[in-house]
């Protein structure tokens, strides 16, 4: 077997989960590290530097949105991909972690598929970083907006900027008022988007447009 290549952080309460995602991520070759607890799940961050964190709303002492917004206060720290995971799906829990700058959420029980998608998308955004910190080289770090071309082609301007809106975790009444439109424009407007890219289902839009549209990382040395 080759050694792992990633080392991953989870923070999570439930021990059968754990032991779940621990033999998921085993079995393809990443170095797992567990905790229970924001308070330690904050010194193993700081002392095993890992290349990307999942992370429970449920902590024991504490929540996952605690330990977000530390981990996002921390200069050393503040540039590690982080997924989130709910007990229950709903629009707020899921806009709380992406202002707090989650990377992506997934809602329980989630497929292992999905887990290990959202995983190499994210650790494969910031690689490019993770290289250059274990170089120990001096490097500047600018967020981009980034958009992939399939959707470029399928939607209007208008369109992208709304898909970035939500992204950003912005409500429709909030995206009328910023781009001063009416509201059942912007519903409109979310209806075409779903549409064109084949989306159904509740929060469809919310999960690909935060799945599709996050910043990526540019490395200047």
């Amino acid at each position: 077997m080759k050694a792992p290549i990633y080392k991953i952080l989870l923070l999570e309460e439930d021990t059968a989960l754990i032991r779940k995602i621990q033999q998921l991520l085993t079995l393809h070759n990443y170095d797992l590290i567990t905790s229970t607890t924001p308070e330690e799940g904050m010194y193993m961050s700081r002392q095993f530097k890992p290349d990307l964190i999942v992370c429970g709303v449920k902590l024991r002492g504490g929540s996952g949105y605690h330990f977000l917004m530390e981990l996002r206060n921390d200069p050393t720290l503040q540039h590690l991909p982080l997924i989130l995971i709910s007990g229950k799906e709903g629009k707020e829990d899921m806009r709380m972690g992406m202002n707090l700058g989650a990377d992506d959420f997934l809602t329980k029980p989630f497929k292992s598929k999905e887990l290990l998608m959202s995983i190499k998308s994210r650790i494969t955004r910031f690689t490019v970083f993770n290289l250059q910190q274990r170089e120990k080289k001096h490097t500047t770090i600018v967020s981009m907006p980034v958009v992939a071309p399939e959707i470029h082609s399928k939607l209007s301007k208008t369109e992208l900027r709304i898909m970035q809106m939500i992204a950003e975790g912005l409500s429709t009444k909030e995206i009328a008022q910023a781009l001063n439109i009416s509201i059942k424009t912007v519903e409109n407007h979310r209806h075409n988007i779903s549409k064109k890219l084949n989306l159904t289902g509740h929060n469809s839009l919310i999960k690909y447009a935060i799945r599709n549209l996050q910043q990526q990382y540019r490395i200047l040395s």
